[in-house]
């Protein structure tokens, strides 16, 4: 222990003696390992950080799956209570559903975010409140009773001010008095781990909230519940599967139309994030990201050594003495480990400061959405601290070890002859720190053009045809079910909105919708085509649809290539009307005009006639494939909450005011949210953030490997033209010419990017096959962005060996030969 605090105190004194060395190294690590600290941040808290409830690794998610679809389906809440009965498998399960409300507590109505629940959901999570109670064991089972609230800890702090004596108050929800119990732990932030909740109210007291939806406590085709259960111990989800076969087959003879092919998912809740069914592609996203920071910090890591293996060239007469008078081989070898060691561990705390701004940067993002996201949860914890020490210690040894065992082959004899000349180091020496400059350099052109790989990516992206005009459109939501309005006052306000919105100056045509393109929310429906048998064998086709005014095609500029568009001729009375897509028709009615055609929502539903027909657009996600969609008259299909969309002819901010008061005049109390531009919602939202992110995120590391490799040659040239004063003393004074000497020293320093950058190449191809997948309309011959990052990273290295060049040039003969 002696020895390593005397090794320690060495050290240190030894780094505090060359500071220029000292800040450039640490900055050089602290960025490198901020950059994998800020990568596992992101998922660990995205990813890998347990809810904060009891035995959070025994929780699994628990959905149905489908035979021919590709995403996993909620369940509803007979089918939750028929799971719960396998005592054997789970020892309990909670269902929840997110859902809008307006809320009342004093003053004007607010909309809020309420999680539906099930009585037993904090209790199952092992959940106590902070103020007051949860709910009790015989409350939330029943419907129509309990109205009860549980506000969050966020919630009471900013909409009660945290109140103290709030336990008891009563508030009104969607008109209907509630009364709140408690306050959930200010660690909890829901079980939909990226929606933050208001508060809690149980999924029973539905019926109040909306008397229409009184019904979806017992239909088995209702799949809204989200449910989380907890195994058995000693369960594992392959065996909760196949437990559950049984109940599997059962409810699909008692239910052969909605659940014929159906059976149970478990998945661990970890496992399950962001949404069930997208672990592949987040395990894919995990490796990439990592994988580039690794390279990072691999160049960083070989800056440094380079750095070392300069500075113990400078300390060979130091390190030569210490062996002459009786240092050890492993003695001098641990010294100079503990040194890089040291270093990291200065770089890894500077990693964590700049991870940490990284972080601030990444939770300021905000979403163009009144949903209560919670998208980054980069809080540091003690898996971030140790991640980081563990990275900073290896990055230690790997930067050290080569420049230590370098030094344990010093010569003794060759080194102290030289005495006090700056020795040249020997050829081993060159060659290695050579190769690790071109190592350098191959791994930043891998990042750049994996940075131009995700910008040429986003850039396509950008520029996809999504099926809907993205510019001049402003957006506006509403909720008249959180006001009260029947279905015909709904009707109407909807008809006078969107007439008063299109006689305002500036607007070219406006109109309300259930949805808007690539949203938060959407909705499927069952596709009976008339014509085909249908029995309890066979499966309905489902399609994504939304319920739309005549106008919707041409304020949102969907266009209608064959047939009608809606017209308010297709009225609640009149014959129910439809208009589908490419991919609709062709799946249903393949090689068939589907206009005229017929088709039923419920077997025994009213008949649809086919009137339209739009191309296949982007509906839910920009890489989905084509998906089946459906649009129907809104006054056939009433929706409670609409978007208002409104054309513009110049900047649709400009009409916020106008459409506000609009709406303000009809109805006062009325809250207006999700105020947007479809422009915003499209570069900011859910369409392209992820490819946004992802652009700025491996651009980050592309521009960070790239300033690294530049100071690897830098360095090196530099170091090499420090070292050669005395020979090229000797050739200016034996007659080189300027440019001679300049060719010299640029040839060294060009000959190694010119290396470095043919493997980088090839390595890009290689990456490729790994990132092609995640990538959207980039090619593996993207010759462009391959010569676009290659000319950059040439000419920066051209950069970095010219001006230690051009200082080789004024070397003085006369003086270069009188200092050796």
């Amino acid at each position: 222990m002696e020895n390593l605090w005397n090794d320690l105190c060495y050290a240190w004194r030894m780094l505090i003696k060359s500071p220029g060395f000292w800040i450039v190294a640490v900055l050089a690590l602290g960025l490198a390992i901020g950059a994998n600290t800020s990568i596992f941040s992101l998922f660990n808290g995205v990813m890998w950080r347990p809810l904060p409830v009891k035995d959070p690794q025994q929780l699994v998610v628990v959905a149905t799956k489908q035979r021919g679809l590709d995403f996993p389906i909620p369940l509803s809440y007979p089918d939750f209570q028929d799971y719960r009965q396998l005592k054997a498998v789970f020892s309990d399960m909670i269902g929840y559903v997110p859902d809008p409300v307006n809320l009342q507590a004093g003053g004007r109505p607010t909309r809020a975010w309420a999680e539906l629940v099930t009585g037993n959901y904090f209790s199952m999570l092992g959940l106590e409140a902070v103020r007051g109670r949860t709910f009790a064991a015989d409350e939330g089972w029943v419907p129509g009773k309990d109205a009860l609230i549980v506000l969050s800890y966020k919630y009471w702090q900013t909409r009660f001010g945290g109140n103290p004596d709030i336990v008891g108050r009563s508030v009104q929800v969607n008109k209907h008095p509630f009364t709140i119990i408690g306050v959930a732990p200010e660690r909890y932030h829901g079980a939909y781990y990226f929606l933050e909740p208001d508060f809690y109210i149980p999924v029973t007291t539905m019926s109040l909230l909306d008397p229409k939806s009184a019904d979806d406590l017992n239909k088995r085709g209702a799949t809204y519940l989200r449910v989380l259960a907890r195994l058995q111990p000693g369960m594992t989800p392959t065996q909760a599967l196949a437990a559950a076969q049984p109940t599997d087959r059962r409810l699909a003879q008692e239910f052969p139309e909605s659940h014929k092919d159906m059976s149970l998912l478990v998945i661990p809740e970890l496992n399950a994030r962001p949404e069930p069914g997208l672990g592949a592609f987040m395990s894919k996203a995990v490796w990439v990201f990592m994988s580039l920071a690794g390279l990072v910090l691999l160049i960083a890591c070989a800056n440094v050594a380079n750095l070392i293996l300069a500075r113990a060239n400078g300390r060979r007469k130091e390190l030569a003495m210490r062996f002459a008078l009786g240092a050890s081989r492993g003695r001098m070898i641990r010294q100079l480990l503990t040194e890089s060691v040291l270093l990291a561990l200065c770089g890894g705390i500077a990693g964590l400061v700049f991870a940490r701004w990284a972080a601030m940067a990444l939770m300021s993002i905000r979403i163009p959405t009144d949903l209560p996201l919670h998208l980054f949860d980069l809080r540091v914890d003690w898996r971030v601290f140790a991640f980081s020490f563990l990275v900073a210690s290896i990055t230690g040894i790997v930067a050290g070890l080569m420049p230590a065992l370098q030094a344990h082959r010093t010569d003794l004899a060759d080194t102290l002859k030289v005495g006090g000349r700056s020795g040249g180091g020997s050829t081993g020496h060159h060659r290695f720190r050579n190769a690790l400059v071109v190592a350098q350099v191959a791994v930043s052109l891998l990042l750049l053009a994996c940075a131009g790989f995700f910008i040429r990516s986003f850039q396509n992206s950008a520029n996809v045809d999504m099926g809907f005009r993205v510019d001049h459109t402003l957006m506006m939501s509403v909720d008249l079910g959180l006001q009260g309005y029947s279905e015909e006052r709904g009707q109407q306000f909807y008809k006078q909105i969107s007439d008063r919105v299109k006689s305002l100056p500036g607007v070219r045509d406006a109109s309300f919708a259930a949805y808007i393109p690539m949203g938060y929310e959407n909705d499927i429906v069952n596709v009976y085509p008339d014509g085909q048998p249908v029995d309890n064998k066979s499966r309905a086709e489902t399609s994504f649809n939304n319920q739309v005014q005549p106008d919707y095609f041409r304020a949102v500029g969907v266009h209608v290539i064959k047939g009608r568009e809606f017209t308010e001729a297709d009225s609640a009375t009149a014959p129910k009307v439809a208009i589908v897509n490419e991919t609709f028709a062709n799946k249903i009615w393949p090689g068939q005009d589907p206009t005229g055609k017929i088709f039923r929502t419920e077997k025994d539903g009213p008949a649809i006639q086919v009137v339209g027909l739009t191309r296949t657009g982007k509906y839910t996600f920009l890489y989905e494939t084509p998906q089946l969609f459906v649009y129907f008259p809104v006054a056939q299909r009433y929706v409670a909450a609409a978007t208002l969309m409104v054309y513009s002819q110049d900047d649709p901010l400009r009409l916020v005011g106008p459409v506000r008061d609009q709406i303000q005049q009809l109805d006062g109390s009325l809250p207006v949210f999700d105020v947007n531009t479809m422009e915003a919602h499209v570069e900011y939202g859910k369409p392209l953030l992820p490819a946004r992110l992802g652009a700025m995120l491996v651009g980050a590391f592309g521009m960070l490997g790239l300033v690294l490799a530049t100071v690897g040659v830098y360095g090196v040239v530099s170091y090499s033209v420090s070292q050669r004063t005395h020979e090229i003393g000797i050739r200016s004074a034996l007659g080189a010419q300027r440019r001679n000497v300049l060719g010299m020293v640029l040839k060294q320093g060009m000959t190694m990017a010119l290396i470095g950058t043919a493997i980088g190449i090839v390595l890009a191809f290689l990456l490729f096959r790994g990132l092609h997948s995640v990538l959207y309309g980039v090619v593996s011959t993207d010759l462009v962005t391959l010569a676009a990052v290659s000319s950059l990273l040439l000419a920066i290295a051209f950069v970095a060996s010219y001006i230690p060049a051009l200082r080789a040039t004024q070397v003085d003969p006369v003086v270069a030969l009188r200092e050796q």
